[in-house]
């Protein structure tokens, strides 16, 4: 049969995928799920029609048999003589070996006519009523005479003890068939699951049916019955030959099995045409009916023994010869789910009646053999859904942990209250004199339950300790370390050791022998750590790679068989498939972060070759959550010292870039008699882009020079140290014509700078014996000439230096007066805002220069810086503020 490919990753697949198979036998495989779903269906509504026909009719004999007439004889199927009579037919005359012509007036062709009359339809026979019975005697004579009907039994209208058993009963057979469902659900392709849902739907067929089946449904109800009672032993011959290997015996000799199949195909034959005679042409071919049964009878009963036998031997043969550690895992785990729940009805129900311990005596021994009984099929169910069977020693001990989980004790605390209440406190206190005796004995009941239900999730955990240590001792101390190492994990802040000491233990704990631990690196996981990989091990998965996806998507550990993979490993190329099993990878644990995947482990087969458990699964996630956060700390721990030495490096830069830039600024302002000049720049940053500067030339004038840098940090703070550079260089012997030089200046700082570079600039040249000032302002904020109640704006000259290669300046010129105070600043301090984010303004710097105008140029500059941080109050420094002032007070000296 050919595999089909399912998509259960969530990815697209690739229509070029070229590990698809050819679209022909895509189609075939998909048309062959189709109908295996079909097929499937078909059977669910055969299967349950029947359970519920076959429960019904039971519910209704056992509430209605007071209505029921019960049938006065037995009809032989084949020669229509009749025996079994009871008293009734033999009060009417009847006798043994008679052959029946007539009931109830019509010719008597077929079973069915026994089945209306006796069973539920509406043609039924009550209790009491008479039959009409016409026969042949074995001489020849016809006899005809009225048979006076008596019931069944009395009706049964309470619950007692028949009716738990009957319910009893009708559990274990739909129970079987929903595991039997479940089964094939999951595994539509395999044969072993459609052999096993075969086997899980034959308990439904083990009791006799009832001969009172309505007519519409009583030939296709006893076909299915018996069409179950011949097929279950062959389901359960195959299975034990192909389960979970082919059994040796059947390699050997694969023609020996026909030996016994042959024969059942041909008994099935003959007990499909002996039922449709029965049932519609008992009249035409009764005797070839006669003549077939007991053929039937020799030639499947000693099968059925025989099949059973051949499984039990198969069975045993591969406990000891199965060719894998999971195959022999497999048998354990189907012989003792066999042997608990089939033992357990046969210990209650066969063995010890024949001591005196009867059931009906003994209500509450029935019920454990009905709840062990459900081991069988949930072994089967298990060995053949599970990818990778658990030992019987784990499976006892997840069993264990179920069975003391809370919602499993709180059930049997209120079973046990029941028990009690109808056991003891109804009995004591249906009559009153029981009353002074009771009421203590209800008090001390009571409050035996409530310490009982108070202490239930205490005792629960002691009991599975308890447990653990005494049985479980190796998967108990597994656990313990795997806990602990979760704990630890989250401790480290490297990852080297951090891996190592994961990997360690867990190779340690689990015994696994091959270990590798991948972490991320831009966007691919490079090998970190490995543990027993060969040197050919892949250096990286990629970050588009099935593998990586699956687990960043999933978050969840993924486990690899290669017998039944995922749709994630299906999706892989065959580089990818090919480097994880160069790793024997079958375990798959992500190392998740909180927001992408940083790594993850390879783990490889157990040395024993078992499955990871759910337990296992469920610590190694928890160990796998807590290395990503610790490998997420770590990288967070690196990235943070990374960021401060970094942080510390460039702190150093701007330090000393600072104090270089501060010996840019002048370091000794020249003196001039009656007169104070006055310079100072804050930086917003550890440097700035303001610039203030005061030469003294050669021919005895003085450059005043002030600028303003786009930007802010080390960037502006190199483009003003090229201006000042360039300046220096062209004034030193006492430039005639400034307009030329700041032409000059532009063109220099245009090629030095970036495209988005620029500079406002404002350069004088003072003449203390004429006080003459020549000026250009290059864009520029203009400094103010402050002459009493006069305010002289410096505003001519041409656009910022640095943005245009051509650009043209103009020369513009101020006598100055005695008394007179030049005011150069940067935009830094007439827009320092404050926490309402209101600008100072040029209006209220003028206001505090007036303000102390006869000062000397210092003291009027700290005055302003000061007016300046009140305004701003605590709110930050957004621009660097430079000042540059030079007061006249007087000229005696160039008079």
């Amino acid at each position: 049969m050919p595999a089909i490919l399912i998509n259960l990753s969530g990815y697209d697949e690739d229509a070029s995928d070229p590990h698809a198979p050819p679209p022909a036998q895509q189609m075939t495989s998909k048309t062959a799920t189709r109908l295996l779903y079909l097929a499937f269906g078909l059977f669910i509504v055969a299967s349950m029609t029947f359970y519920v026909m076959q429960t019904t009719a039971a519910f209704q004999e056992l509430t209605h048999r007071g209505e029921h007439a019960r049938l006065p004889f037995q009809v032989d199927d084949d020669l229509f003589t009749i025996s079994n009579l009871e008293h009734e037919a033999l009060a009417a005359g009847f006798k043994q070996g008679d052959r029946l012509l007539e009931i109830r007036g019509e010719p008597y062709r077929s079973r069915r006519q026994i089945v209306s009359i006796t069973g539920g339809g509406k043609d039924f026979v009550h209790a009491g009523s008479p039959l009409s019975v016409k026969v042949r005697r074995v001489d020849g004579t016809e006899y005809q005479a009225q048979v006076h009907t008596t019931a069944r039994q009395a009706s049964q209208k309470t619950f007692n003890f028949e009716w738990a058993l009957n319910l009893l009963q009708l559990l274990p057979p739909v129970i079987c068939l929903l595991i039997g469902y479940w089964v094939v659900a999951a595994r539509i392709r395999d044969p072993n699951a459609w052999l096993l849902l075969v086997l899980f739907a034959f308990p439904s067929v083990l009791f006799s049916p009832p001969h009172w089946w309505p007519d519409p449904w009583a030939f296709p109800l006893r076909t299915w019955f018996d069409a179950l009672q011949v097929l279950g032993t062959p389901a359960l011959f195959l299975f034990g030959i192909y389960f979970p290997e082919r059994w040796r015996v059947d390699r050997r000799f694969p023609w020996a099995k026909w030996l016994v199949l042959a024969p059942l195909l041909v008994g099935l034959a003959l007990y499909a045409t002996v039922l449709y005679i029965e049932n519609f042409a008992a009249v035409q071919f009764g005797g070839l009916s006669a003549r077939l049964s007991p053929w039937i009878d020799r030639i499947i009963n000693p099968l059925n023994l025989i099949c059973v036998l051949i499984y039990v031997a198969a069975l045993v043969d591969k406990l000891r010869s199965a060719t894998t550690a999971d195959a022999r895992r497999r048998m354990q785990v189907l012989t003792f789910g066999s042997v608990i729940g089939i033992g357990s009805l046969l210990l209650v129900f066969v063995l010890l009646p024949h001591f005196g311990v009867v059931p009906e005596k003994n209500p509450w021994l029935g019920l454990p053999a009905f709840l062990l009984f459900f081991a069988a099929p949930f072994s089967f169910a298990y060995v053949v859904v599970v990818q990778r069977a658990l030992d019987v020693r784990l499976l006892l001990r997840m069993g264990t942990k179920y069975a003391l989980a809370r919602a499993t004790l709180l059930v049997a605390e209120f079973a046990v209250v029941a028990f009690i209440i109808v056991r003891f406190i109804f009995p004591l206190v249906r009559h009153k004199e029981n009353l002074p005796v009771a009421i203590p004995v209800l008090i001390v009941i009571a409050a035996g339950l409530i310490k009982l239900f108070a202490a239930h999730d205490s005792l629960s955990h002691r009991l599975q300790r308890w447990l653990d240590r005494k049985f479980f001792r190796e998967a108990y101390d597994a656990e313990l370390v795997l806990s602990e190492l979760s704990d630890q994990a989250r401790r480290f802040t490297e990852a080297g050791p951090l891996v190592d000491t994961v990997t360690r233990r867990i190779s340690e704990v689990l015994h696994v022998s091959s270990i590798a631990v991948y972490l991320r690196h831009g966007r691919s996981f490079g090998v970190e750590h490995c543990i027993g990989v060969s040197d050919d091990l892949p250096k990286r998965f990629e970050e588009s790679s099935s593998t990586v996806r699956n687990l960043a998507r999933s978050n969840q550990p993924a486990t690899l068989y290669r017998e039944n993979p995922d749709g994630w490993f299906l999706l892989a190329d065959d580089r990818e498939r090919q480097a994880l099993d160069t790793l024997g990878a079958e375990l798959l644990l992500p190392l998740a972060g909180r927001d992408k995947l940083l790594g993850f482990i390879s783990l490889g087969p157990k040395r024993s070759e078992e499955p990871y458990t759910p337990s296992d699964l469920r610590l190694l996630q928890s160990v796998s959550t807590q290395a990503g956060l610790a490998l997420e700390i770590s990288a967070l721990v690196h990235s943070l010292a990374s960021e401060a030495a970094r942080r510390e490096r460039i702190d150093r830069e701007i330090e000393i870039a600072r104090e270089v830039q501060e010996r840019l600024f002048p370091q000794q302002l020249p003196t001039l008699p009656g007169h104070t000049i006055h310079g100072a720049c804050r930086p917003a940053q550890g440097v700035g882009g303001d610039y203030y500067d005061v030469l003294m030339l050669e021919d005895g004038t003085l450059g005043l020079a002030i600028g303003d840098v786009s930007g802010k940090g080390i960037s502006a703070a190199l483009l003003m140290a090229s201006l000042r550079a360039s300046l220096r260089g062209m004034t030193m012997d006492g430039p005639a014509d400034l307009a030329l030089l700041m032409t000059r200046v532009n063109r220099l700082v245009y090629e030095s700078s970036a495209t988005n570079r620029y500079a406002t600039f404002f350069f004088a040249i003072y003449s203390p014996p004429t006080r003459l000032l020549r000026y250009v302002n290059a864009g520029h904020n203009p400094p103010y000439v402050l002459r009493g109640s006069e305010i002289h704006s410096l505003d001519g000259g041409g656009p910022v230096i640095g943005l245009l290669p051509d650009a043209i300046y103009e020369e513009c010129h101020l006598l100055l007066k005695p008394g007179d105070l030049m005011l150069a600043y940067t935009d830094g301090i007439s827009e320092a805002l404050n926490l309402q984010e209101q600008e100072w303004g040029e209006e209220r710097m003028l206001a505090a220069a007036r303000a102390h105008l006869p000062e000397n140029a210092s003291t009027i500059l700290r005055h302003i810086v000061t007016e300046a941080d009140r305004f701003a109050a605590t709110a930050p420094q957004h621009d660097d503020m430079t000042l540059l002032l030079m007061k006249l007070d007087g000229v005696a000296a160039y008079a």
